[in-house]
């Protein structure tokens, strides 16, 4: 069977290895031992060189060219069609020129420097000898080539001819064409596992990943075998988005998630392991095993913003395991940001104020440096329906820790608004004793004075005692003055 190969074809293969230039533009890319591999597009004309270590192959194309299935000669151009292919090793240069002339009828001339010499005689035998290597280095006729080792030696044959390839590129381009045929699906995992380990390349390797992975996920050994490969992809970028496609099915089992925060573990871009981490947490499979992980893995994060984006997320997630939770307050521990710590203890403040929420709430608090927030939070803690003498009592020392007098007001003036009993209230104003400002003290008492007034002498000795500790006689007075 002969191959026919159209002109558009060809400059995929021949640009894979690089970026795709525009019309009039020149590509040059370095590549091992010295290599130069340059691409330059001018209207319908295409050329590819190649120089390394003292030689130089060349190759220029215009048209719709089609070759035997040997590989070892050109069958036919199209109209106007012309092909040149040139090797220079060491100062000896061969070139091989082949023109159509209509009708299906071409001109070959072959050249030894810049000598005609005979076709028949050296031309042949030099096309037959150099067009296998052009073959496997630009992608000439891959599509066919394919088709061809495929029907012969099946997946195996494929394989076995992209190890022979030369380029990331060449290698991808074959094996997103075997991935065309009907391969039995019980080969898919085997093809993953072949095809990362003949590409180098973090970008194709993901690209074959991820423009199969719809055939990939409905397999179970096909799926681990993608995630397994992720281990080897070094980018960020690249690992991320494989991952993320792969997690996108419903046939992902508890191994591959495993897997997957392994391979998450090793991103260090916070962007991207933020992006794994959240695809992750969508899953709605995930074992205790895993989000205990998948929390624990947030402490790998640097930017506050991102691990508490993760952190919130891991909170809705129900019935976390104890020890998931111990992990998640462990993690928000190292949060540095006030800021972001505040929005993590309103996620939990958001839930039912167990004892575990009210324990974890104080751990976390103790780090917040800022009175704003911690004041923030307490006023959201003293709002709580559910208020009882635990919770006020958690939240009155930490409002004693608070070195702002001004903050320290705001919070118990709105405990004392919320307590409901004398014993509370009576608890809110000893912490009074713990601040400086005269003025802060007298405004916290005669919030308080109209409920003393209307109870008991126990509580109005307690404010009398209190009161004692305003330095300043006019305070001190008004303070007084506030419940006769």
């Amino acid at each position: 069977m002969k191959t026919r190969i159209l002109l558009s074809s060809f400059i995929l293969a021949v640009l894979i290895p690089l970026l795709h230039p525009v019309s009039g533009q020149t590509v040059t890319a370095s590549g091992n031992n010295n290599t130069k591999t340059s691409i330059h597009i001018d209207n319908d004309r295409y050329r590819w060189s190649q120089k390394s270590n003292g030689s130089e192959f060349n190759i220029e194309l215009r048209g719709r060219v089609e070759v035997t299935d040997d590989d070892r000669d050109i069958k036919s151009l199209s109209d106007g069609g012309y092909l040149e292919i040139s090797k220079t090793v060491f100062g000896s240069k061969r070139s091989v020129v082949i023109e159509s002339q209509g009708g299906g009828k071409l001109k070959r001339a072959y050249y030894e420097g810049r000598t005609l010499a005979s076709w028949e005689d050296g031309g042949k035998a030099w096309l037959a000898d150099i067009l296998p290597s052009v073959v496997r280095s630009t992608g000439i006729s891959a599509e066919a080539r394919v088709e061809r080792f495929f029907k012969k030696g099946g997946t195996t044959g494929v394989l076995n001819e992209i190890s022979q390839l030369e380029g990331d590129g060449v290698r991808a381009q074959y094996a997103a064409l075997l991935m065309k045929q009907p391969v039995p699906v019980s080969e898919y995992a085997g093809i993953i596992r072949s095809v990362s380990s003949k590409i180098d390349s973090d970008h194709y390797k993901a690209e074959f990943l991820r423009n199969n992975i719809g055939k990939f996920i409905q397999n179970k050994e096909a799926s681990a075998a993608v995630f397994s490969a992720t281990l080897e992809i070094d980018s960020d970028h690249y690992r991320a988005g494989v991952i993320k496609e792969a997690l996108r099915g419903d046939n992902v089992t508890q191994d591959n998630i495993t897997t997957a925060l392994q391979a998450a573990s090793k991103i260090e871009s916070d962007h991207y392991i933020t992006e794994v981490l959240t695809a992750l947490l969508q899953k709605p499979n995930l074992t205790d095993a895993a989000m205990e992980k998948l929390i624990e893995t947030t402490q790998a994060i640097e930017s506050d913003h991102y691990k508490t984006e993760i952190l919130k997320r891991a909170l809705n997630k129900p019935n976390l395991s104890k020890r998931s939770y111990d992990n998640l307050i462990e993690s928000t521990r190292h949060v540095e940001s006030d800021h972001y710590l505040t929005e993590i203890i309103r996620e939990l403040l958001s839930r039912p104020l167990t004892t575990e929420v009210i324990t974890s709430t104080s751990q976390i608090l103790g780090s917040i440096e800022s009175d704003h927030y911690r004041s923030e939070v307490l006023s959201r803690l003293l709002k709580q329906p559910s208020l009882n003498d635990n919770i006020l009592a958690t939240t009155l020392d930490l409002c004693k820790g608070m070195d702002s007098d001004h903050y320290k007001s705001q919070v118990l003036q709105q405990a004392i608004a919320e307590t409901k009993t004398d014993g509370q209230l009576a608890s809110v104003l000893q912490v009074v004793r713990s601040m400086d400002s005269d003025h802060y003290k007298t405004e916290v008492m005669t919030r308080a004075a109209n409920r003393v007034k209307a109870a008991g002498t126990p509580l109005k000795d307690t404010y009398r005692e209190i009161a004692r500790s305003i330095s300043s006689e006019t305070y001190y007075g008004r303070a007084l003055r506030a419940i006769d």
